[in-house]
């Protein structure tokens, strides 16, 4: 599995004419997820570890004499080597570099890192991070079913959230219920923090959850999501607690046809930023012009935004096995606001919904 996803980076890195003998990934100072995209690592944490990518598929991790168990355990593609020491570290870099053009991936690395690499290695270095990411965008089936089971874990939490509403119930306490929840259901890590927007709250896409308490007549705003096995979900809904006005229930009719209408759009071969100007201009042609004031979604892997976006600018070609969030919403402040998120996956033909929890409106 690891050997496939290394022979299409390189494939990647072919396509675009850059002559790279060997790709460095390295978990030094800044904890760069691509060592566990191409590496399926487990069962540490890995600080200072590092791997060698090359174009046969082969692929060599150097940890040190900590993590030694966890890669053994890990029983990866990898062969592996074990440094105790600075000094030694710095040898097997040196040894197992070939050639002298050296690809990394340059926002994924500090400068001091480069900086330090230029010390022990003369040769050229060669940013690869569009290759990267193309790479990881199009998920395996491995990579599908963990996001996969995700989400059902998310959505099965967010099934159990009308029982916790109640009168008086502040921001800080929901979201906590609700992560002590995902935990129990199965989810190992949460995606990101919750956000528990009431009330008016809501207008703020990114919200934090304050001491704001639930009372009748309020949007309920959630965004949450657990992880598996390392892969994110993420997901919202909002409901309205005990009673929604005809503003509100219109406010949501939009988004939801909205969302419709974007799922619809992520097929392979769309062009990316069209899929987010349709969803656009659908808002822009209600009574909410204007109200949509963010991208309509992102990739979901190992990161919660992971790789590739869907914004005005994502001018990129949607193909078959990535996976995306599409999160349209519509804002008022001093108001509140409505998003609808589902994870989906890009198939042949009609889009796959991973997170299965109704979007019906609820009023709770």
């Amino acid at each position: 599995m690891m050997k496939n996803r290394i022979e299409r980076l390189f494939e990647y890195i072919a396509k675009e004419k850059k002559n790279v003998d060997c790709v460095l990934i390295s978990r030094s100072t800044y904890p760069d997820i691509n060592f566990f995209y191409f590496s399926n690592a487990k069962g540490g944490l890995f600080d200072g570890s590092f791997l060698i990518l090359y174009p046969d598929g082969r692929s060599k991790l150097f940890t040190s004499t900590m993590e030694r168990e966890a890669a053994e355990k890990s029983k990866g593609d990898f062969e592996i080597y074990v440094f105790s020491n600075r000094d030694e570290r710095i040898k097997l870099l040196k040894d197992h570099i070939n050639g002298q053009n050296l690809g990394l991936s340059f926002s994924s690395v500090t400068y001091f890192e480069v900086e330090k690499l230029k010390e022990n290695y003369k040769g050229n270095l060669i940013d690869i991070t569009k290759e990267i990411n193309f790479t990881r965008a199009i998920k395996d089936r491995e990579e599908i079913q963990n996001i996969k089971i995700a989400s059902e874990i998310t959505s099965k939490t967010f099934s159990e959230v009308p029982g916790m509403l109640k009168d008086g119930l502040t921001e800080k306490e929901l979201s906590f219920m609700i992560e002590f929840q995902l935990k129990k259901n199965g989810a190992e890590a949460l995606s990101y923090d919750t956000i528990a927007a009431f009330g008016a709250n809501s207008s703020l896409p990114h919200y934090e959850s304050s001491d704001s308490t639930l009372i009748s007549g309020d949007f309920v705003l959630l965004d949450f999501a657990g992880k598996y096995n390392r892969y994110c979900s993420d997901m919202t809904r909002t409901f309205f607690y005990r009673k929604a006005d005809q503003k509100q229930k219109r406010i949501y009719d939009t988004v939801l046809e909205a969302q419709i209408l974007g799922i619809e759009k992520l097929r392979p071969g769309a062009i990316a930023k069209d899929v987010h100007n349709a969803v656009s201009s659908y808002i822009d042609n209600s009574e909410f012009k204007g109200k949509f004031i963010h991208s309509l979604g992102h990739g979901i892997g190992l990161e919660t935004h992971d790789t590739l976006g869907i914004s005005p600018i994502s001018d990129y070609v949607i193909e078959k096995n990535m996976v995306f969030t599409i999160e349209p919403g519509v804002y008022i402040p001093d108001f509140g606001g409505v998003r609808i998120e589902d994870t989906v996956v890009v198939r042949n033909g009609k889009p796959k919904i991973l997170t299965p929890f109704t979007k019906e409106l609820l009023v709770i």
